[in-house]
């Protein structure tokens, strides 16, 4: 068996955000072929996919962008175990990508950027309202792409889960080494039955910035269009850690907040309709692929469509204004039939989405990765 080498700056398990999920699940498949050495923050049990658990400690926030935080005791231990273990091959996560910067001496390695930075701060930039906030996001743009030129330039293969951020990093890179994986989904067995209330749920971690734009921005456009025409409607916010502006929205009118669910796919299948009003952000959205997985078609903006094939008779639910996403959740609501036919054509094209041929196109990448990687030794 091929031994790996896994660098990522944030504990996997257990998977609580994005990041944390697609590392756990594409690590769990890679180890029936790979022996696993995973460099990353304690954890609270090491699952049985890794082989070998190095432990770090890092700050506690700021850890998915190397040039937040000092990389020096990262960088002694990948030294300290590299010195010590042969390795066939490097699998890096975000905030460790920089590890490789000007490095002839380590493993072939493949980089899981997952999501192109420059390509966030700049769509943060346009949908800011507050100036210190634009004026963070501008100031960012730089400096990411800097860092994203180096990371597509010094990796066999660079991998994001969408594929606008494949565009963004090919065109910083200069490299055509840019590979769009998606995320994949768990299918439940069974669904649960839809609520008696005709019900809208927005799901997601409720601490991340582009959640709380796209959750206020259905609040308080969307939301007001769609109640006034179902008095008996409501609208569910289930998901993590909501921040006070979020729970704040508690107070209007038919608006529930469903904090720390324990099981989310239960809360999706008591939706009618799910909704993913992005605004900002990039990379896949979980959140569209769980609710097709729950059989639920969402009325999404075309930002929310990144690395999702969207299905044909699902057209008219990619929506621009606050009135065109009303218009397709009421139509939905009123219609059980259109409703539930939807629901199963989602629900076949999430049964597309795996982790198993994510990680077997990541195993691909790694096994054709290059002997010699490429280098750009400018600084950032």
């Amino acid at each position: 068996m091929l031994s790996l080498l896994a660098v990522c700056t944030l504990p996997p398990w257990p998977p609580l955000n994005g990041y944390t999920l697609r590392v756990a699940h594409l690590l769990e498949h890679l180890s029936a072929q790979w022996s696993i050495t995973l460099i990353a923050p304690p954890l609270d049990a090491v699952p049985a996919a890794i082989t070998r658990h190095v432990p770090i400690t890092l700050p506690a926030s700021g850890v998915t962008y190397p040039w937040r935080f000092d990389q020096a005791g990262l960088r002694a231990t990948l030294d300290r175990i590299v010195a010590g273990t042969r390795f066939d091959r490097a699998l890096i996560f975000p905030g460790a990508e920089a590890l490789w910067f000007a490095r002839t001496d380590l493993p072939p390695a493949v980089v899981d950027i997952i999501d192109c930075n420059p390509l966030e701060f700049w769509r943060g930039f346009l949908s800011y309202r507050d100036l210190r906030q634009r004026y963070r996001a501008l100031r960012e743009i730089a400096v990411a792409t800097r860092y994203a030129r180096r990371t597509v330039r010094s990796y066999a293969a660079t991998v994001c889960a969408g594929e606008a951020d494949a565009r963004w990093l090919r065109r910083i890179g200069g490299r055509g080494a840019v590979h769009m994986i998606p995320n994949g989904v768990e299918v439940p067995s069974r669904i649960t039955d839809e609520s008696s209330r005709p019900t809208l749920i927005f799901t997601g971690a409720l601490d991340y910035q582009p959640n709380i734009e796209a959750v206020r921005f259905a609040a308080k456009a969307v939301w007001p269009r769609i109640i006034a025409a179902r008095p008996d409607a409501r609208f569910v916010i289930a998901g993590r850690d909501p921040v006070p502006s979020i729970r704040t929205l508690s107070s209007r009118t038919n608006v529930e907040i469903a904090a720390n669910v324990p099981d989310m796919a239960q809360v999706l299948g008591e939706s009618w309709v799910a909704i993913a009003p992005m605004r900002s952000g990039v990379g896949i959205k979980n959140k569209v692929l769980e609710a097709w997985a729950c059989a639920r078609p969402v009325v999404m903006s075309r930002l929310a469509t990144n690395g999702l094939n969207i299905p044909s008779d699902h057209a008219s639910l990619v929506a621009a204004t606050p009135g065109d996403m009303a218009e397709a959740v009421l139509r939905l609501l009123d219609h059980a039939g259109e409703r539930h036919r939807l629901g199963r054509s989602a629900r076949d094209t999430a049964l597309r989405y795996t982790w198993a041929a994510a990680a077997t196109r990541i195993d691909g990448l790694l096994r054709h990765a290059a002997r010699e990687n490429w280098h750009d030794n400018r600084g950032c």
